[in-house]
């Protein structure tokens, strides 16, 4: 089993979760934590219940590499390599993919690689149909 965990800076990880349920339903596999501004360990204390009791591989998704809800992620994940991967450069598409793709079981290192791809293929800068030879995707 594999589960998700979005964890970002603000209301950044509820939003785009809202967006994913919005798209693709309601999926009780991901679950996300945020950062407040005023936070004085609660979110460390809060990653901490996740993941101590989690029997399931987790794929954490982050906003920002080396912001504050990824270093306390990536040291979770040198607690335990084994169970647990940490992707930045979180976006919507790479949660779609992602989240969509667990129907199917994936290894953690097959959920992470598409983390990856997907977040990146979902980056592009749009160009004027007239000067492009692509055809136009909705």
């Amino acid at each position: 089993m594999m589960r998700i965990l979005v964890a970002t800076h603000g209301n950044m990880a509820k939003g785009i979760c809202s967006s994913y349920e919005m798209l693709a339903g309601s999926n009780d596999k991901i679950d996300y934590l945020t950062l407040s501004q005023d936070d004085t360990g609660q979110f460390k204390q809060k990653l901490a219940q996740k993941i101590e009791h989690e029997p399931d591989d987790l794929l954490i998704l982050c906003d920002i590499k080396g912001g504050s809800p990824y270093n306390e992620c990536f040291a979770k994940y040198l607690e335990n390599p084994q169970k647990i991967r940490v992707v930045s450069g979180l976006n919507l598409p790479m949660l779609l993919e992602v989240g969509l793709s667990l129907i199917g079981e994936p290894s953690l290192d097959q959920i992470t690689d598409l983390a990856e791809k997907s977040g990146k293929n979902g980056v592009c800068v749009a160009e004027d149909s007239a000067s492009s030879d692509q055809d136009i995707e909705f």
